[in-house]
């Protein structure tokens, strides 16, 4: 799990929280030494996300999570893609893309 630190939220600080929680789901094998590629991502990232979409989510840490646990060429999930954030980190890892939302809202 990761918690990602949004930093300064600005108005409404009261009713919204300053952080998420990230939970990565991965195929087989499930012991992340034997999955994962970079072992230095901290549990705590901070990272301002670019407003595209309303739950928009920081992109490097995307990336980060996709290139740690992926091969070019490798298909990622995303059923749930809204501002379609991990499309643009797959096209720049070479990734191939599965995703949807109710509107298509990305590149």
């Amino acid at each position: 799990m990761i918690v990602w630190d949004k930093g300064k939220i600005g108005m409404g600080y009261r009713t919204r929280r300053k952080s998420e929680y990230l939970v990565v789901f991965q195929k087989s094998p499930v012991r992340a030494k034997s999955c994962w590629t970079d072992h230095t991502i901290p549990d705590v990232w901070e990272e301002k996300a670019e407003k595209i979409h309303p739950h928009s989510k920081p992109l490097e840490l995307q990336k980060r999570l996709i290139a740690a646990t992926t091969h070019e060429g490798d298909a990622v999930l995303d059923p749930a893609a809204g501002g379609f954030s991990v499309l643009r980190a797959c096209l720049e890892l070479g990734r191939d893309f599965i995703g949807g939302d109710l509107v298509y809202g990305g590149e």
